[in-house]
């Protein structure tokens, strides 16, 4: 339910005209809001909203500045990472298990990423804010496994500094064909709708099917660990050396030390 109601979500305010009517009436305000909400695991891209915030820049220059656009953007791609950092770093590697987060993170997914950040180290919190769906399971993980904040903080930082200007430049760029092409699919929104429908239940086919399938394979895990256990602690008491089984000292010198007599003299021996 929680992945339908996001998914639902994303598709009511992922149409680029419906977040550039927002910025065109909110500019600042809604410009943070669909970054901050984008940034939380909620799919949306990031570049719809910086691209449309590149053609209000062009189209209505009197809305915004660009400086105001990129630090306005910028606190809100980073806010919501740092939020999402803050609730892995305070659930602990027990994040998995939080239903307010387990939609965005499984088991799974955690055990992925832990081996990406092994492998790749701050690269992967660099590239892995690129992808939408990685960025947000990124972000818990690092926070979950108490990876530096400060590496954390900068590789993410310089990958939003890298695709805010790049994606409000190309918005500000391609701003007068975006008009056409807006006016464009207004002209086969109802063939549109069909396709967009049929691909949004398909995904949610996709990912309900895949989601079951990782909670099975942790089931069965969590099965196999649970009857190898006893066996390990079978094996591990019969290697246990009682008291009863040690070899007493008395018993290996038995034989002399019955023969010693006063002086060290054995018995049965001449000088």
């Amino acid at each position: 339910m929680r992945v339908l109601a996001a998914s639902l979500l994303a598709a009511s305010i992922i149409d680029p005209a419906t977040v550039q009517n927002l910025l065109e009436n909110y500019f600042y305000l809604g410009l943070l809001g669909v970054l901050v909400v984008a940034s939380l695991g909620i799919p949306i891209p990031e570049d719809i909203p910086l691209i449309a915030a590149g053609v209000i820049l062009k189209l209505h220059p009197e809305s915004a500045t660009w400086i105001g656009a990129f630090a306005t953007a910028m606190v809100g791609i980073m806010s919501g990472d740092l939020v999402l950092y803050t609730v892995g770093r305070w659930w602990g590697k027990d994040v998995v298990n939080h239903s307010s987060v387990n939609w965005i993170i499984t088991p799974a997914r955690f055990t992925r990423a832990c081996d990406s950040f092994r492998r790749w180290g701050v690269w992967f919190v660099f590239f892995g804010r690129f992808v939408m769906g990685v960025r947000a399971v990124m972000c818990l993980t690092a926070g979950a496994t108490r990876y530096p904040y400060w590496r954390f903080f900068l590789a993410d930082f310089a990958g939003a500094v890298i695709c805010v200007p790049l994606f409000i430049g190309l918005g500000y760029v391609f701003a007068e064909h975006l008009r056409s092409l807006y006016q464009w699919l207004a002209e086969i929104q109802g063939a549109l709708i069909v396709v967009v429908v049929l691909l949004v239940a398909g995904f949610l086919i996709y990912e309900y099917r895949r989601f079951t399938g990782e909670r099975k394979a942790d089931a069965l895990a969590a099965e196999a660990a649970e009857s190898t256990t006893p066996e390990v602690t079978a094996s591990a008491e019969a290697t246990i050396v009682r008291p009863t089984d040690a070899v007493r000292p008395a018993d290996s010198v038995g034989p002399i030390a019955k023969n010693l007599r006063p002086g060290g003299a054995i018995a049965g021996v001449e000088r």
